[in-house]
């Protein structure tokens, strides 16, 4: 005859019963879940001052505010996560350009637990910039394209995360709001996933890096009309450090002023030869053309799922999916012709342009 348990075991059944009951269910089903993880667009709210916190434009007087960020998970339940608010970017943060400015994110630990931020530092959210301009839901989802871009070609890069996030005004002195704009992995995290580390230093020298990576991010920035970068200054470059080989890699972000994402305000640097950010102008590392072969192989390769990257969103307006595939058309002519190669990639870095 089967025995009953003793009480000491019977207790700890009920208690540990009881504790499951007591996670939420979304907590328990999104154990696995991490928000990188998935493409599709994350629903969510973000409920704070937020007439306070638009006011901050100061870089030297940055204040935090607290709120709740709210998702929608994956079986439809709404998941508050406690957070602290506060302006970031740039250009994007002055007022003049942007009533509505990009917004760092920080999570503490002990809210993370059983969310998508589990595994998550500070996120960086890149807003609209503009509420009055549906244009400028189109450059958030142009410039988060580019994300999904730099994963396919590069082993070290950030992910991104599609939202569709409301804003909630908790004095009630703003109006609400829903736009499009997108999650920035943290870069220690991603620096973590290739066992790297984020190098503190102002700056590197081609020589410094990596040569395969430091050509294939050359190359990319290249292909997506980027020249507001630097490797020397560390403009919208980090370096990232194998704690095991010590080798040094640069990873890009921030695309906002690249040609591929187009925007009406993105403009070159006034020192450059170029009228225009749709116009290519190689700002890389110096390479041969037996050196340059392997790398943009790799492009040739993924030359199929880049162009499938902009049938990806419908919400993406056609006719800029139309143009930027003979932008892209353009990079490759230029890849594949040798004499446009050296006439494009090579013989300008010799200049020293």
């Amino acid at each position: 005859m089967r025995r009953a348990p003793s009480f000491p075991r019977l207790a700890l059944v009920v208690l540990a019963t009881l504790g499951f009951l007591s996670t939420p269910r979304s907590a328990r089903a999104q154990a696995s879940e991490r928000l990188f993880d998935s493409r599709q667009v994350l629903e969510l709210q973000i409920a704070t001052d937020l007439n306070a916190l638009m006011r901050q434009r100061d870089s030297l007087k940055l204040k935090s505010f607290p709120g709740t960020l709210t998702y929608r998970a994956a079986d439809g339940e709404r998941v508050p996560v406690e957070v602290s608010l506060k302006l970031r970017g740039h250009w994007r943060r002055q007022a003049k350009n942007c009533d509505f400015a990009p917004i760092e994110v920080n999570i503490a630990k002990g809210a993370r637990p059983g969310t998508i931020f589990e595994d998550q530092g500070d996120l960086k959210l890149v807003t609209h910039c503009r509420s009055k301009s549906p244009i400028f839901e189109q450059y958030v989802l142009r410039e988060y394209l580019v994300y999904q871009l730099a994963n396919l070609l590069m082993p070290v890069s950030l992910r991104a995360r599609l939202v569709r996030a409301s804003y909630v005004d908790t004095a009630g002195k703003r109006d609400s709001l829903t736009r499009y704009g997108f999650f920035i992995e943290n870069e220690r995290k991603a620096a973590a996933r290739s066992n790297s580390v984020v190098l503190e230093t102002r700056g590197a020298l081609w020589d410094d890096v990596d040569p395969e990576m430091g050509s294939q991010v050359s190359a990319f920035e290249y292909m997506i009309g980027g020249t507001d970068w630097s490797l020397v200054a560390l403009h919208n470059i980090v370096l990232y450090q194998n704690r095991e080989t010590g080798t040094l890699w640069p990873m890009a972000y921030d695309f906002d002023w690249t040609g591929i994402v187009w925007t009406s305000y993105a403009v070159p640097d006034y020192r450059l030869p170029i009228r225009s950010v749709r116009q290519r102008l190689y700002r890389g590392a110096c390479r041969t053309a037996e050196e340059w072969a392997p790398v943009l192989a790799r492009f040739q390769e993924k030359k199929t799922e880049l162009y499938a990257v902009y049938d990806s969103l419908p919400q993406l307006d056609p006719k800029y999916v139309g143009d930027t595939r003979k932008y892209l058309d353009q990079f490759f002519e230029v890849i594949s012709d040798p004499r446009k190669l050296k006439r494009e990639l090579i013989d300008p870095c010799r200049r020293g342009t």
